[in-house]
């Protein structure tokens, strides 16, 4: 597909279909993955945590509840406002900034841990994404991401959510995230998830494949400069 066409795929799926987007990942084993990548970067109460792409913010708010002090930015204007409506209504703490995730608009060192969840897959030039992240965490903190790997395709999450026994409304929400992943998106196998991130200039990588191992979680640390 021709990236230019792609990006303008993206930027009106996520603008039009921001709504939809949201209800998607409201519920059913996307937001358990999200769920299950807190708890397994198991971030400090305090921690000062960026979420880029953050879409309707339902990770922003889990990241609250475990007592981080959240910023989030998304580009889509639709979805931010969106997500400033849901912590709105239970009064979630989290401020939102409208910016590109491959330019960000903080400070060197801003934060202890920055996170990507299914951002870094959609974009055209991983490496500069993760290298943004890396530059507006702090020397010691962390990079983290949720991305597809390379088994994710649209056979394997249907026999996977076959084999889970997902209702066929659970199953038709991972069939389009497989979909997404093979017509517009990046499947990482492992070595190219690890030179990502080495690129970027993080070190100590651990990564773990969940959903059947169609998903990866991974995280880095900020080396000092010396």
């Amino acid at each position: 597909m021709n990236l230019l066409h792609s990006d303008r795929l993206k930027s009106v799926f996520f603008e039009l279909g921001a709504h939809w987007y949201a209800r998607k990942l409201a519920s059913g084993p996307e937001m358990e993955l999200r769920r299950e990548f807190i708890d397994w970067l198991a971030p400090s109460s305090g921690a000062r945590v960026l979420d880029v792409g953050c879409g309707p913010g339902h990770l922003a708010r889990l990241l609250v509840q475990r007592g981080c002090r959240v910023t989030a930015t998304d580009r889509s204007r639709r979805l931010l406002r969106l997500a400033r409506r849901l912590v709105a209504i239970d009064q979630t703490p989290v401020r939102f900034v409208r910016a590109a995730a491959e330019r960000l608009p903080f400070a060197d060192g801003s934060f202890d841990l920055s996170v990507a969840t299914t951002v870094v897959y959609l974009v055209p030039q991983p490496e500069s994404l993760l290298r943004e992240m890396a530059r507006v965490t702090r020397t010691g903190g962390t990079v983290a991401s949720l991305d597809p790997s390379d088994a994710m395709q649209v056979r394997a999450m249907r026999s996977w959510a076959a084999a889970e026994r997902l209702s066929a409304r659970d199953t038709r929400k991972l069939v389009l995230w497989a979909l997404a992943a093979e017509r517009i998106g990046q499947r990482f196998p492992e070595a190219t998830l690890l030179r990502l991130f080495a690129a970027a200039g993080l070190a100590e990588v651990q990564r773990e494949l969940r959903l059947g191992g169609m998903v990866w979680f991974a995280r880095a640390i900020k080396p000092s400069a010396g």
